[in-house]
């Protein structure tokens, strides 16, 4: 009886302690996704990036977000609003068994990556953008970053998304490079 009573108060306390520990983890530290009602700032982000690229863009376009934020039903929603998407896994494949490569197995295409959400008190949303060239060329073994830059949205009197804002970090018209090993990792 008394072991019973033992491995009860060890199976709450072990709980208790999970709990809180989850209930930490869930605050502001943790990342938080997009709402549904700020699908469409995404998508004039979407826009004014291809626009941006103009010729650098390159298809498939993957969007993608850190791996704790669903990019599904983003990616369902800008589907269903025209845009041309593709799933992650067809910008970034992976490895064929045994870590035989194949073509098909290599990262290809353009990748807009969202990071750094953030919303404040005035109904502003800013977020940090990254358009990649996955498209690993002979002799290279890294992908191009071809632009990088922090975007901030605003909502105006009829509830429609605008761009508040634009800060340039890096594009690649500058004519610097900037390699980043992009297909194994997400940007920082």
């Amino acid at each position: 009886m008394q072991r019973g009573i033992a491995l009860y108060g060890f199976i709450l306390t072990v709980s208790c302690c999970l709990t809180i520990a989850a209930m930490a983890s869930g605050g502001q530290g943790a990342p938080q996704g997009l709402k549904p009602d700020e699908y469409d700032g995404v998508a004039l982000i979407y826009n004014q990036e291809l626009s941006a690229l103009g010729n650098r863009a390159l298809f498939p376009i993957c969007i993608g977000m850190p791996s704790e934020m669903p990019t599904e039903p983003l990616v369902r929603y800008l589907r269903k609003g025209g845009f041309e998407i593709s799933d992650e896994a067809v910008c970034q494949p992976a490895m064929a068994p045994g870590g035989q490569h194949h073509p098909k197995d290599y990262s290809h295409g353009l990748r807009i990556f969202i990071d750094k959400l953030q919303r404040d008190s005035a109904g502003v949303m800013s977020m940090r953008v990254q358009a990649d060239d996955l498209t690993v060329r002979p002799g290279e073994h890294l992908a191009q970053t071809l632009r990088r830059g922090a975007y901030r949205l605003k909502q105006n009197e009829s509830g429609k998304w605008q761009i508040a804002g634009y800060t340039k970090e890096y594009d690649s018209n500058d004519g610097v490079q900037d390699k980043c090993n992009c297909a194994q990792a997400s940007p920082r």
